[in-house]
């Protein structure tokens, strides 16, 4: 005769590696335990910051502010705290380079910090506002000309496929082989675009202040008109 007991500890047993198996089976498939948390919908979040010391020698933080609400953000102000073995050394605040910021999209910034003191940290944080979206209608093309050990030199043009004259900046954000931002630079061209027509523009990513230069990072990067204030 079997020993109830026995049978009742051995379903038991058969229960839970049935159970342990499916979700060994559920993580293996969706990955679940490894897969990165996604900003929650509604946030203006801070992505792919880096440090660096600019020309100057000051203590520089780039980066990209994210728009992950549903309606257009405006009037970003980013804020930088430097620190040195834990303890704050200064801050820096500062704005994004082109607005409005459209839903899902990204625009870079680049603070200094006027301090010769030496900073080992940092964090960032940033305020947005409900705007409206942008009115101009500006396409860009753009491509790597030049790249050297100390340098990338970016080249193309501005077309504006509105119904205005416009005045426009461009600005050149630069990564690294982890989708990080090492640089951002920006340019005016020399002229108001008439609707329908073109101006070339030329951007140089080249950094003096770091040894060796933080070209030698780049991977990758993105160019994006916005209308001039």
């Amino acid at each position: 005769m079997v020993d109830a007991k026995a049978v009742l500890i051995g379903a038991v047993l058969a229960a839970g590696l049935t159970y342990g198996g499916l979700v060994g089976v559920e993580v293996l498939v969706t990955g679940e335990l490894d897969r990165p948390q996604a900003p929650l919908a509604g946030e203006t979040t801070v992505e792919g910051t880096t440090y660096h010391l600019d020309r100057l020698g000051r203590p520089t933080v780039v980066g990209e502010v994210y728009n992950g609400r549903s309606h257009p953000v405006g009037n970003a102000t980013v804020t930088v705290t430097y620190y040195r073995d834990g303890e704050v050394v200064g801050e820096a605040v500062g704005g994004v380079l082109g607005e409005p910021i459209g839903p899902g999209e990204s625009v870079p910034f680049n603070i200094h910090h006027d301090t010769s003191e030496s900073v080992d940290d940092y964090e960032v944080s940033v305020r947005a506002n409900r705007t409206t979206a942008s009115t101009a209608d500006l396409g860009v093309d753009a491509e790597v000309v030049d790249r050297s050990q100390s340098r990338v030199v970016v080249s193309g043009t501005v077309e504006n496929r509105g119904e205005d004259p416009r005045a426009t900046d461009v600005v050149v954000t630069f990564y690294d082989d982890a989708d990080d931002v090492i640089g951002v630079r920006t340019t005016r061209p020399n002229r108001e675009i008439p609707p329908g027509e073109s101006v070339p523009f030329t951007v140089t990513f080249q950094t003096t202040g770091d040894v060796p230069s933080l070209a030698q990072d780049f991977d990758d990067f993105e160019a994006r008109a916005v209308a001039a204030s």
